[in-house]
């Protein structure tokens, strides 16, 4: 179900009140989950995920994609929150700023090509799993998707997959220097927020209202790579600041969840 700030003020609980509680507990879940994270390989591709594995990717800004095995992955994740948490941010359990998926596993996709591919393939699972199941208390009857059986799930119509998910990605494709991690400290925002990445449009812009994502407005602060028009290379703080633009122009909705 989806209850509005609106309808527990009339029940005498106050916005802030639960603003607060809410990130408090997402603050100290998202960062853990960020943290434990999907490893992306030929053969998970194939394979027909459960339903947790599915809504992960659910109320997500966007996936960061890492070909490469970095140290900071706590350090990014308390930053991506501290960024992207605002009190008019949709409240929602489980969104968060980005899914994190490992791809440094032999047969992983490395290059911009190949994540898009696999970029799709994840969007089109989730998608297909987005059906409403019966309520995990009513097992009176089956219902399959695709032809496979699935287990009822509770509050599985909750989880959707974000427009934006659709429309663009990170990737972290560079290890910085090592004597940065010997100089900075385990809370520098500035360390993380430098770290160069690549920023992928994908193409699928439909469900936005604002249209196709256009990089003008990071022009100044980005290069393109390869003759790719649809890929910047840039610092992970500019490109969290875009996305998070991106979601403000897209999102007037405030709600809650659960």
């Amino acid at each position: 179900m989806t209850v509005t700030f609106e309808e527990f003020e009339a029940e005498g609980i106050s916005r802030e009140f639960l603003l607060a509680r809410w990130q408090s507990e997402n603050k100290r879940l998202q960062p853990w989950k960020f943290n434990t994270h999907f490893t992306l390989d030929p053969e998970t591709l194939q394979r027909w995920w459960p339903l947790r594995d599915v809504h992960e990717f659910c109320l997500k800004l966007c996936a960061i994609y890492a070909t490469v095995s970095i140290a900071f992955r706590w350090e990014l994740a308390e930053y991506l929150w501290a960024r992207w948490f605002q009190p008019d941010v949709p409240c929602r359990f489980g969104n968060f700023f980005a899914r994190f998926v490992g791809c440094y596993s032999p047969g992983s996709p490395k290059t911009v090509s190949e994540l898009l591919d696999a970029h799709r393939c994840i969007c089109a699972q989730v998608l297909l799993r987005q059906v409403t199941l019966h309520p995990a208390d009513d097992r009176s009857s089956e219902q399959t998707v695709d032809g496979r059986a699935e287990d009822p799930y509770e509050n599985h119509e909750n989880y959707k997959l974000e427009a934006l998910f659709h429309a663009i990605f990170i990737v972290i494709d560079t290890i910085p220097p090592l004597n940065s991690y010997r100089t900075r400290a385990r809370d520098d925002r500035e360390f993380v927020a430098a770290t160069p990445v690549l920023l992928v449009r994908t193409g699928q812009f439909h469900d936005l209202k604002t249209g196709p994502i256009d990089f003008a407005p990071i022009e100044s602060l980005s290069e393109e790579v390869d003759g790719n028009a649809h890929v910047r290379r840039i610092n992970l703080g500019d490109a969290v600041d875009f996305i998070l633009d991106l979601q403000r122009r897209n999102s007037d909705v405030h709600w809650l969840c659960g």
